[in-house]
């Protein structure tokens, strides 16, 4: 069961921009939607098509907020435009995204999910997005991005187990950051690879970030996936990936 109304992050605390380059000649892309900043930086490292998914709702309007941020507010106003989503004091998001013009830029549907929630919080899980200076664009990254950016990102509205009968296609990568830290279990674990991986090209990826990693994956193999290897950014920052076997 789906929580559709979860609070979502306003700001990733996994480092994007090393995450999404970690693998390179990267296409097609199935990814968390979460804060939204997978996709952009999915698109800044060169994928041309990328899909994606969340368990709540929310995670498409902070998603849908920043691509319209991107195509229409200058890079000094979008960190400080974050910053106001996150905390909200005294507003809701719409009176928010009214005081930077961007209210009729967003998306129906987007628009009609705000609506919805009325003056409830929708985004601001957690820490301030200042925190995270990593996961803002650089100027030029920015700019890049308003030239690329065409549309905002499919989305798909599913929990990781549901997730390969809603997505139409196959990917390079599916990207399910630390979603694995709540699911303990190894055999859960190994059906939910093996589901994701018929929406995987040959030789695709899986890639997990673990922030609290309760299983040693070494010798881990499926009938259709097995471990591949590990990178790491830092002590603390890594991306474990399995591999598509058949």
């Amino acid at each position: 069961m789906f929580e559709v109304w979860r609070l979502a992050y306003t700001i990733s605390n996994e480092n994007q921009p090393w995450a999404t380059k970690a693998v390179p000649n990267v296409k097609k892309v199935l990814t968390v939607a979460a804060s939204g900043d997978q996709a952009l930086f999915y698109k800044l490292a060169g994928a041309e098509i990328v899909d994606t998914f969340d368990i709540t709702a929310n995670a498409r309007v902070i998603q849908d907020i920043k691509y319209v941020a991107v195509k229409n507010i200058d890079w000094i106003d979008y960190p400080v435009l974050l910053e106001k989503l996150h905390f909200k004091t005294g507003h809701d998001i719409k009176s928010v995204l009214n005081d930077f013009n961007l209210w009729n830029s967003m998306p129906d549907e987007t628009r009609k999910i705000i609506e919805k929630k009325g003056s409830e919080y929708t985004i601001g899980q957690g820490l301030a997005p200042s925190t995270h200076p990593e996961n803002i664009p650089t100027k030029d990254d920015y700019a890049k991005l308003k030239g690329m950016l065409t549309g905002p990102f499919n989305f798909i509205l599913s929990d990781i187990a549901s997730l390969k009968l809603k997505a139409n296609q196959t990917y390079d990568i599916i990207n399910i950051s630390n979603i694995f830290d709540f699911c303990h279990e190894e055999q859960a674990q190994k059906k939910i690879l093996d589901n994701l991986s018929e929406n995987l090209d040959a030789n695709g990826r899986i890639a997990y970030l673990p922030q609290c990693q309760k299983i040693k994956y070494d010798n881990l193999r499926t009938e259709k996936v097995v471990y591949e290897k590990t990178l790491s950014y830092d002590k603390n920052t890594k991306m474990i990936l399995f591999q598509k076997t058949r």
